[in-house]
C-alpha cells in the first residue's frame, strides 16, 4: 500500500459514478531517490497502484488489477511541480465484484495520465482499514 508512503488523500468528493480524490504527493518518498536522483519523477506503477487504492476505497473491498485496456502517461509528473494532484475515479460494477474503472490523474487543468481497466474483487484479504 502506498496510501501514507508516496501520497496521502487530503480530501474525497463521491460523484454519481465515482470519486474525485485530492491527493498530496510526499516528496520525501524513498522511491524518489532512484527514480531519479537531481530529478526525482513520480513512477508510472506508482501511479496505477494509486488508482488502485482509490478504487479499493470507494468500493470498501480489496481489489487485484485484471487487465489494462489504455494506460497513457501524458505529462511528466514530479513530487516538486505536482505537489497537489485529483484523481478521478469513474467505474461501473458490470459483474459482481468485476469493475469497470476509468480513471484520470491531472494537475489543475493538466491530465497527466489517463487510465481505463479492470479490477477484480480480491479475496485473499481482508477489508481495508
Amino acid at each position: 500500500m502506498l496510501l501514507d508512503y508516496y501520497y496521502t488523500i487530503i480530501n474525497k468528493q463521491t460523484e454519481s459514478h465515482g470519486a474525485l480524490f485530492n491527493i498530496a504527493l510526499l516528496p520525501e518518498c524513498s522511491v524518489y531517490k532512484g527514480h531519479f536522483p537531481d530529478m526525482p519523477v513520480a513512477p508510472g506503477v506508482f501511479n496505477i497502484q494509486m488508482i488502485k487504492e482509490c478504487v479499493e476505497r470507494l468500493v470498501g473491498k480489496p481489489l487485484l488489477l485484471e487487465s489494462i485496456t489504455q494506460c497513457k502517461f501524458l505529462t511528466m509528473i514530479t513530487p516538486d511541480q505536482h505537489m497537489e494532484l485529483q484523481v478521478r475515479i469513474e467505474l461501473v460494477e458490470n459483474r459482481e465484484n468485476h469493475f469497470m474503472t476509468t480513471a484520470k490523474i491531472h494537475h489543475n487543468e493538466t491530465i497527466c495520465m489517463s487510465f481505463t481497466g479492470d479490477f477484480i474483487l480480491n479475496s485473499q484479504f481482508s477489508i481495508l482499514n
